[in-house]
């Protein structure tokens, strides 16, 4: 029996490294998530997008709550509506959460009942262009009289 020398697919000493780069990734990801979560808590409070309760114990003030973040471009996070909330009423911290992670304009989606996805822009959307005029009417709105009455043109019965 002769021995052939070949590749082995299996290391005989582990390697650690594909493991520590992926634990990195993993904390990069949290750290970035608890970021983005304190950053809308604290917007959230300072536009005051937040319900305060007095109980014995002191003051519980409450935000809408941050289900997921994902870190890749473009950055989203999802929110859940208090009851009571609309979308429109997200917009202010949303904006300071993009301008916080280095984007520049928010796009709001509903994703199923009081679920919504904020995507952070790297350029803010364009404004819609205002709506041109438009002629409800085929004919003038005013007609010109042409028949005069017997006693002038400006006389009214």
């Amino acid at each position: 029996m002769s021995w052939i020398f070949r590749t082995v697919s299996i290391p005989l000493m582990p390697s650690f490294r594909g493991g520590a780069a992926a634990r990195r990734q993993e904390a990069i990801a949290r750290a970035f998530e608890s970021e983005v979560r304190r950053e809308f808590r604290a917007a959230a409070e300072f536009t005051g997008v937040r319900t305060k309760t007095h109980v014995a114990a002191g003051v519980t003030i409450t935000t809408p709550r941050i289900g997921g973040v994902v870190m890749g471009p473009p950055v989203t996070f999802t929110v859940e509506l208090m009851p009571g909330m609309v979308p429109s009423d997200l917009l202010a911290p949303a904006r300071r959460v993009a301008e916080a992670v280095g984007g520049r304009g928010v796009r709001i989606e509903p994703i199923a009942g009081r679920w919504l996805r904020v995507v952070v822009l790297e350029e803010p959307e364009p404004e819609p262009a205002p709506p041109a005029p438009r002629r409800l009417r085929s004919r003038p709105l005013v007609t010109p009289c042409t028949a005069e009455t017997a006693e002038g043109p400006h006389s009214f019965r």
